[in-house]
């Protein structure tokens, strides 16, 4: 079996806090399933250079039902604005107890 699985998706976040220090496209976060830390590599589209120096960073990646959060550990971004990040394991998983179907009903 693998030891690694990958989450893939078009748009995700890296936050300071609550605020965004840079939005980023096609990610790949691949994660290990014994330690569940790992590594991630996006492209930016939005930073903010002084947000991005502050501590702690965390990876936002939204899903269906919520969000992963991991802890980013070190960063570079190159000068084609790919991001290499290593990741804490995931932190929280927000996961509401029941999904809407839009139109406010349940």
């Amino acid at each position: 079996m693998p030891e690694e699985i990958q989450y893939r998706g078009v748009i995700g976040q890296i936050t300071w806090s609550y605020h965004v220090a840079a939005a980023v496209h096609g990610y790949v976060a691949t994660i290990n399933k014994r330690t569940h830390g790992g590594r991630l590599r996006a492209t930016v589209v939005t930073s903010d250079a002084f947000k991005l120096t502050q501590r702690p960073l965390y990876f936002v990646a939204p899903h269906r039902a919520g969000a992963f959060r991991w802890r980013i550990d070190t960063i570079e971004i190159d000068t084609l604005g790919t991001v290499l990040a290593t990741l804490s394991p995931a932190e929280e998983a927000y996961e509401p107890t029941h999904a809407t179907t839009g139109h406010g009903q349940n």
